[in-house]
Formats: C-alpha cells, structure tokens, sequence
C-alpha cells in the first residue's frame, strides 16, 4: 500500500514523481507563459524520445534502461533546490524495457503527447502583447523611470528563478527599455553567459554587476576610463547573495521562490547600509488565487516567513507589511503605554498613577 508505506515503494516513488512533475510545471505556469511553453516542448521531446526507444526494442529487440527523473529535472528551477515538503526522487531510476509492459506504457506516452501538443497549441496565442504580467512590468518600468524613487535614479532589479524567465524578460524588457526610456538592460543566469545592450564591452559577471551599482562596486576604481552604466537587471538567485547592489532602490520579484529566506536575500542585495537612496521599493508577483489553490505557493512560504521571524530577529519580514515583527510589536506597545500614561498625567495631575 503506497500510501501507508509512505512513499518507499517504487509506486510511492512514482506518484511522489507526477506530483513533483505537476507542481514544477505550474511553478514555471506561475513564472512566465514562455517557461512553461519551453518546458512542455522539452518533456514532449522525451517523451517522443522514449517512444522512439521503445519502438526500436519491440523491432530489435534492443535492451532500454530509461531514466524516469530526466521529465523531473525538466520542471526544476535553474539555481534553486526542491522544495524540502515535497517527495524527493533521489537519483536516477533505471528500469529495463523488458521488466515492463512497455506496450501498455506507449500507450500512455501517446496519450500524454495528444495533450502536450495541445497545451502548446493553446498557449502560442499568448504572444507578449497578451502577456498582462510582462505588460504590467513594462509598466512599473516606465512609471518608476518618469517618476523615480530617490532623484535621478531610474534603476531597477529584477528577480526571477528560471533562466527561461530571465531570457524572455531580457527580449522584451531590453527592446522597450532602449527604445522608449533610453535605459541599457543586462541579464545574469547561472547556466548562462551575462547579456548586455551596452555595444562592445564584455560581458561578465562582474563587469555587468559594477556597470549596474557603480558606486558600491567603485567602479571608478575598477573602471575609471568607462562611462557606460547598466539600468535594469535581469537575475536568477545566482546574485541572490553576498552583492552589494545599493545603488539600486527598486527590486521586483517576477515569480516568488518557495524559501522566503531567498526572498530576503534577494531584497537585501539593495537594503543594505551604504545606501544613498532615502526609500527603496519590493515590489512581489504573487501568482493567479486559481494557480495558487493548487500550489499553495502564497500559503507555504507566509507561513515559512512566520517560522523565519519566530526563530530570528522577528523583524525580515519584506512580503507582509501588516505582519508585524516581535520588536516591532513590542515598540508600538511602548508607544501606546506612553500616550496612556501621557493623557492619565493630563487628566489629573494630582494623581500619582503609579500606586
């Protein structure tokens, strides 16, 4: 019984796998149209790979080991970790063609690609016209360059867990940004080489981060003969950590990850000391309430946030501003305690009101 055996057997293994795979596809559903497109068009291709294979082995008789996690890898996040709640598969599951019956399972696999190629059908009318969350973008874009925060500082920071995300939103937000606010555009991913609209330069990790955040990266020191500068950043969580991004006061979470504690290192890549900025801004896109009664993503990481601030300062808590910290909590009490203590003196001053 797989569901008393808590998932040990090889069919606890596999109903763990098709929730994994489901969940990973709405999380990509959840980043951008165009990451899911890709990750369907990338199972599809395994799907009729394994096709292939099997029709080679009931015609030759050619031995197959197939590798189940090969469609799991495909619904991940490029720089993140499975969520630590979900099954987890372990390594690859090879299993021999002739232990199964792989007649009954080309079946499914035929049934699974009418589908596939369906979903594909349907979601190619969703150019990046119709796309509401990437038009909504732009226009945060071009709010915060004609009305910036802090004087002077059109600069913008962009987080998102999918290196398909990241290369989509760089077509789009590169192309209008340029075009229309006069703004260069770079893109960091952790499988990818760094992309830039700025003309002739290199672009490597470093170089992208000190054209972006000049003053924290003293860029007159590193590259004082340079006068290009970087306005919008596109990243995964490879940056999530240990950059001094400060020049920025503007970061936007295009998908949100399942760990708040990357969110709150993603935010402190701009709320840091130093800052010459007097307001910084998070802005968060939290998916669709029908896409979220599945994956539940708002609900899991709230409540990891709230486990967060229990165990730490009480106060990093940059996803919900009416959850206040417990050192938060506590001064608003104090201030309260003293306007009661202020208005009982004025009452009755003849009054000691602490007998």
């Amino acid at each position: 019984d797989a569901e008393n055996s808590g998932g040990v057997t090889q069919l606890g293994r596999e109903m763990g796998i098709r929730r994994l795979m489901s969940i990973g596809l709405l999380k990509r559903l959840e980043s951008s149209v165009y990451a899911f497109r890709q990750t369907l068009e990338r199972v599809l291709a395994q799907i009729r790979k394994t096709i292939a294979a099997i029709d080679r082995y009931d015609q030759l008789g050619e031995i197959g080991l197939f590798e189940f996690v090969d469609l799991v890898n495909a619904t991940r996040s490029d720089d993140e970790e499975i969520s630590d709640d979900i099954f987890s598969v372990g390594r690859k599951v090879k299993i021999s063609l002739a232990d199964m019956r792989y007649k009954d399972w080309r079946k499914y696999l035929c049934r699974d690609v009418e589908i596939l190629e369906l979903l594909i059908s349907m979601i190619a009318d969703i150019t990046p016209e119709y796309d509401t969350k990437l038009q909504d973008l732009l226009s945060r874009i071009r709010n915060k360059a004609e009305n910036p925060l802090n004087p002077g500082n059109r600069k913008v920071l962009i987080f998102t867990a999918f290196a398909d995300t990241a290369a989509y939103l760089y077509e789009h937000v590169s192309k209008f940004a340029g075009e229309q606010l006069g703004l260069h555009t770079a893109m960091i991913t952790g499988t990818t080489n760094g992309r830039s609209t700025v003309p002739k330069l290199k672009m490597d990790y470093n170089t992208v981060l000190t054209l972006f955040s000049p003053l924290s990266k003293e860029k007159h020191l590193l590259m004082p003969n340079n006068n290009d500068e970087i306005d919008i950043l596109i990243a995964t969580d490879c940056i999530s950590e240990g950059q001094n991004l400060q020049d920025c006061d503007y970061l936007v979470n295009y998908d949100i990850h399942w760990n708040p504690v990357r969110i709150i290192q993603r935010f402190g890549r701009i709320d840091r000391i130093g800052s010459k900025n007097s307001c910084i801004k998070l802005v968060n896109y939290w998916p669709d309430m029908t896409l979220d009664d599945y994956i539940k993503l708002k609900e899991r990481v709230e409540n990891r946030m709230k486990l967060t601030n229990i165990t730490a300062t009480g106060d990093d808590d940059p996803i919900n501003d009416d959850d206040l910290g417990d050192l938060e909590y506590r001064r608003k009490q104090l201030e309260r305690l003293q306007e009661e203590v202020v208005d009982l003196e004025e009452m009755d001053s003849g009054v000691n009101i602490m007998d």
